[in-house]
């Protein structure tokens, strides 16, 4: 029943798609100037010493000796190795004395671009928020609510929870990539497709169990008007309930959305990914949302014409 309705309440909002793809590219648009503001001018110095290097020669010409044949008589020196190699060898440890020269600088680099990152983050967990928000007006009064006013309405509230979400999120994402990167390359050791495949799908699992434990946080924070620790203490409930049910449910959802983004991507010229984003996401806090009205036996509307009691079956909604 869950992810029936939220694939109701999805084609009931399907225009909050539409929402989340353009403030994507937005987003996207806005964090990538003020990237290369902060970037240009802090790499610069080291760019240009970098491209005086002509790194793309030394490989290219690396590379034709390889696949082009060298002459045996002059190509090679004593020491058993071709002019070309020597020139990639002087070439790399060029650039490693160029790096060292500019490390403050792309030390700052890193820095800047982490910022920008999180930057990022919060403000698109910002956008989710209003989308979570525009779905519970809708579910609990059959309300309209437009999206810009309601982010402009709620920055506060959304601001102050996507700090915490996003903290959690970094710190999770640093355990589950660095556990399945470690369990594919231990298993890489015997083969590497196996060791690739099987580290794919062991992060996909440790992020729908990852999305499966706080998948209530949001929604409480909410529908119920908790404080960011309350909402997070009223989440680990919700999943003490429906763990294993969301568990398996977010498994198959990000398999399908990373196999269907690629699909679309490729005859979409990647703009298709967006799409497959926005769905995603709306579905996700549909499904999330749904999943703990029926936590609380909150009746909510499934589309404008049927109202839904957790505890009964569907009913006609009353105009």
């Amino acid at each position: 029943m869950i992810t029936k309705d939220s694939f109701s309440i999805l084609i009931s909002k399907f225009s909050l798609v539409y929402q989340i793809v353009l403030a994507l590219l937005i987003a996207l648009l806005v964090f990538g100037i003020i990237g290369y503001a902060v970037l240009a001018p802090t790499l610069s110095g080291y760019m240009s010493d970098i491209k005086d290097l002509e790194i793309g020669r030394a490989v290219k010409d690396y590379l034709t000796s390889i696949f082009g044949g060298v002459d045996l008589d002059d190509g090679i020196n004593q020491g058993g190795m071709t002019a070309e190699y020597q020139n990639l060898v002087s070439t790399i440890k060029e650039v490693a004395v160029v790096t060292r020269n500019h490390l403050g600088a792309i030390w700052g680099g890193i820095i800047a671009v982490i910022l920008i990152l999180v930057m990022f983050s919060v403000y698109f967990n910002m956008c989710i928020y209003t989308v979570t928000d525009t779905l519970h007006t809708f579910m609990s009064s059959d309300g309209e609510y437009g999206f810009t006013s309601n982010f402009i309405a709620n920055v506060g509230k959304s601001i102050k929870f996507s700090l915490a979400h996003v903290g959690l999120n970094i710190a999770c994402l640093i355990l589950i990539v660095g556990f399945s990167l470690g369990l594919g390359l231990l298993v890489g050791a015997w083969n590497n497709f196996i060791g690739t495949t099987f580290g794919y799908f062991v992060a996909i699992l440790l992020f729908a169990i990852r999305r499966s434990l706080f998948a209530g946080w949001m929604p409480a924070y909410v529908v119920s008007d908790m404080t960011v620790k309350e909402s997070l203490v009223a989440n680990f409930k919700v999943a003490g309930k429906y763990f294993r049910d969301m568990l398996g449910v977010y498994f198959v959802f990000y398999l399908a959305e990373i196999l269907l983004a690629v699909a679309v991507g490729a005859f979409t010229l990647g703009f298709g990914i967006f799409i497959v984003v926005g769905v995603a996401k709306v579905l996700g806090q549909a499904y999330d949302t749904v999943t703990y009205y029926h936590y609380c036996g909150k009746k909510y509307y499934r589309d404008s014409q049927h109202v839904v009691d957790p505890t009964k079956k569907y009913k006609d909604a009353v105009k």
